[in-house]
């Protein structure tokens, strides 16, 4: 229960914090004010990001394992809007964003990579679960023989 909350408050705040950035995205912010902590918390959000990825992937026998990987899933994919965003609408001029193009696709897809493990991880787990609860014939025939 401790890693279900643990793990769930890091995203909620991720998932925040990637509010606030995709909002001063859609503003006309300055730059030379905005625009290398923009970087710093694209390169934060990757790291932390990963780190709970890491953590959370190899956890299945949690009881909560598909709910707090469906949560990563909604955070993961969050930050890539806003990676995307920044590729497809930020570039040009004398953006800092120039500068770190091949970064941020980079970023992109590792982080695409990391929705399609939690896909198959999820996928798997479910599978097992459902095979974990079924009841075998000769369960079903001890069962029904109790009188």
């Amino acid at each position: 229960m401790l890693h279900k909350i643990v793990f769930q408050d890091n995203l909620f705040q991720i998932t925040r914090m990637l509010d606030v950035i995709k909002d001063g995205l859609n503003l006309d912010l300055s730059e030379s004010i905005f625009a290398d902590k923009m970087m710093r918390d694209i390169l934060f959000f990757d790291a932390a990001l990963q780190k709970l990825f890491n953590q959370i992937e190899p956890q299945s026998h949690l009881p909560d394992y598909i709910d707090t990987m469906n949560c990563l899933y909604f955070c993961i994919k969050k930050y890539m809007s806003v990676l995307k965003l920044i590729l497809t609408e930020k570039l040009g001029g004398e953006s800092i964003f120039n500068t770190e193009k091949t970064r941020i696709e980079g970023i992109y897809k590792k982080h695409q990579d990391f929705l399609g493990k939690i896909n198959i991880d999820i996928s798997d787990t479910n599978v097992e679960n459902e095979t974990y609860n079924i009841v075998s014939q000769n369960e079903l025939s001890e069962l029904l023989n109790l009188g």
